[in-house]
């Protein structure tokens, strides 16, 4: 299927979805969702970059001198105008609006300022998160998307297999993970815009931990969490590896969280509620004595964002449906000691999950 041939049926389905909510348009900015129905991510800047989807119409506005960076497909569907400095962009579009629709579904991510000066041009209309409209439609992947997650993940393994031969012991955590992000490249990953996260030692028991200069010392269990970008979608994994032999604890503690891993893959069934599956890998963390140090959601969804819907969350009852992705990273995080983290990403089938991360699980000492 051609790339307009899938946007025209992604407009369809959008429209069937503001149909129903009451939306008479949708307006997006440069963000995930906007490549989601176009193919154009673009950047969002202080010059007025928007998309307008009606039932009947697709307008696009730009700052003229970016021309070349949008795609075809784009330029072709949509009615595209584009501004120069020195226009009112928000008139133009204002102009466009006004009278098509009372209720407006508008990005969460547009700047607020933009958003302030809209309304006050539009007085009379309303406004909807047009995350109520797309997010049910990004959360269920199709088969394009499928195998373009598959092979980020697939490029990651690899990169991280290159990591692993490169070898960690003497190296700063800000050199291996400068590394990683080079073989990552290499690979043919985008870089991603946050991380690596390397933390060996005590570092590691920060879920969220800033690369340092600390050197990675035989002994040091390292927490590598990384991702890339393939054609849009993300790669996402975390593995433990041991630098030497793994102590007596580590390899205790290294068991209940492969554990856990296991029991987040194995529990997704279409319609549990995505707590289920939180639940799933909690219960063995908490029933090993270690639930206070599983400081974090299980997992979220993944795709054109690295955080997206579903979140794998106590208090999320949204049933689980095939086509989703979600990562399954359950921790422990043992202050002044160390933390393990073991990352794969999940797409739900009919017959269940399948792990889309073929990169081993086991222990590994380096």
């Amino acid at each position: 299927m051609s790339g307009t041939a899938i946007f025209k049926k992604r407009w369809k389905r959008a429209r069937e979805r503001m149909e129903r909510s009451g939306a008479g348009a949708l307006l997006l900015v440069p963000t995930s969702d906007l490549q989601y129905l176009t193919g154009f991510r673009g950047h969002i800047s202080d010059r007025l970059t928007c998309f307008l989807l009606t039932a009947e119409e697709a307008f696009f506005l730009y700052p003229g001198f970016e021309k070349a960076r949008i795609n075809a497909e784009l330029l072709d569907m949509a009615d595209c105008k584009a501004h120069v400095d020195g226009d009112d962009p928000f008139g133009t579009l204002s102009s466009f609006i006004k009278d098509k629709t009372g209720l407006i579904a508008v990005d969460n991510r547009m700047w607020s300022g933009n958003f302030l000066t809209l309304q006050d041009r539009l007085p009379k209309n309303r406004w909807l998160n047009a995350s109520t409209i797309l997010s049910p439609l990004r959360m269920i992947k199709d088969d394009e998307e499928y195998r373009l997650l598959r092979e980020a993940q697939l490029l990651a393994g690899q990169a991280l297999s290159d990591l692993y031969k490169w070898g960690l012991e003497g190296r700063t955590e800000k050199e291996a993970a400068a590394q990683l992000t080079e073989f990552c490249a290499r690979a043919g990953l985008g870089k991603a815009d946050w991380g690596p996260i390397v933390g060996a030692g005590p570092n590691g028991a920060n879920p969220h931990h800033g690369s340092s200069g600390k050197i990675i010392a035989r002994g040091d269990p390292v927490v590598i969490d990384f991702g890339g970008v393939y054609f849009g979608y993300q790669a996402d994994m975390t593995r433990t590896p041991v630098i030497g032999k793994a102590s007596d604890e580590f390899k205790e503690v290294y068991e209940v969280v492969l554990k856990a891993n296991e029991a987040a893959f194995q529990a997704p069934r279409l319609g549990l509620p995505c707590e289920q599956v939180d639940a799933a890998a909690r219960s063995i963390i908490q029933q090993a004595g270690y639930g206070e140090f599983f400081t974090h959601r299980l997992g979220h969804g993944i795709g054109l964002d690295i955080h997206e819907d579903p979140y794998m969350v106590k208090g999320n009852a949204l049933p689980i449906a095939a086509g989703m992705s979600f990562s399954d990273e359950p921790g422990i995080y043992l202050p002044g000691k160390f933390g393990i983290r073991i990352e794969d990403i999940l797409f739900m089938k009919e017959s269940g999950a399948e792990r889309l991360t073929s990169f081993p699980h086991e222990l590994t000492e380096l």
